[in-house]
């Protein structure tokens, strides 16, 4: 079991921020990445359908025999986590969520933003989530953060700067940073823009998921004694639709490993 795959999922390249922190933190890991195009996005599905999406997707990636499975994506990890793990005892499975907790800790100014898909924004377990890990003095502010998603899916933020900053602009507001010192970045896609809102906003932090997620990882790993004692972990990609698409993207985001098309029948 130490040798074989963590898997990591999401509906496209959104894995990728949680990939490059997973490889950081635990680098002889193999890492089997899967792009499921097929059903993007994920922010725009109900509880319902992400349930049926994640249980047969994870079900498909059990023929590699992964030893754990993260669920890289916010909206179903806040939506449907638990039901998931229900359906699936048999296999571990680690999802991300907004950051609320840190950023609590680092706001000053007492008010925190909330960038997410439109589903995981609109959803009553997020709500439930801000009420139980954010204090009723700081005020929260959710941004349905969809267009900029899927800007970075089609990969126009790596060709058209204008483009970016403008729907970033319109999905944000102007002058946010007078009254928002922190932002949670909960969607897996939001860090690849990090520079375009470090530059739009300077003296916003930005709170990125994917290190917690990738130190939880590491942790059960050890706990559970699955880690891989030696090596350099390998990288498998797959995807489930628009392979020459996303090859393109993933190549000007520096990725060199092969891509392999998956046919899916759910």
């Amino acid at each position: 079991m130490t040798n074989n795959p963590v898997a990591v999922f999401d509906s496209g390249v959104g894995s990728l921020s949680i990939i490059r922190e997973l490889r950081r933190e635990i680098h002889s890991e193999d890492l089997l990445y899967f792009a499921d195009r097929a059903h993007f996005p994920y922010g725009n599905k109900s509880p319902q359908q992400l349930r049926e999406i994640i249980v047969n997707t994870i079900e498909y990636l059990k023929r590699y025999k992964p030893k754990l499975v993260v669920v890289a994506s916010n909206t179903p990890s806040v939506q449907v986590l638990d039901d998931i793990r229900r359906a699936i005892p048999d296999l571990p499975i680690i999802g991300v969520r907004p950051p609320l907790k840190e950023a609590v800790r680092l706001t000053k100014k007492k008010h925190i933003g909330i960038m997410a898909a439109e589903g995981t924004i609109r959803s009553t377990a997020l709500e439930n989530q801000i009420r139980k890990e954010v204090p009723q003095h700081i005020l929260v502010t959710k941004f349905n953060a969809s267009p900029i998603i899927e800007l970075i899916e089609n990969g126009t933020y790596l060709s058209d700067r204008r483009a970016t900053f403008n729907t970033i602009t319109r999905v944000l507001g102007v002058d946010l940073d007078r009254e928002i010192d922190v932002i949670t970045l909960s969607s897996t896609h939001l860090p690849f823009v990090r520079d375009y809102l470090d530059s739009l906003l300077p003296t916003v932090k930005f709170v990125d998921p994917a290190k917690i997620v990738a130190k939880d990882v590491r942790k059960f790993l050890k706990f559970n004694r699955m880690t891989k004692r030696s090596g350099t972990g390998r990288l498998q990609i797959m995807v489930s639709d628009k392979k020459k698409e996303f090859e393109n993207i993933i190549r000007m985001m520096g990725i060199r490993e092969p891509v392999e098309q998956v046919f899916l029948t759910f």
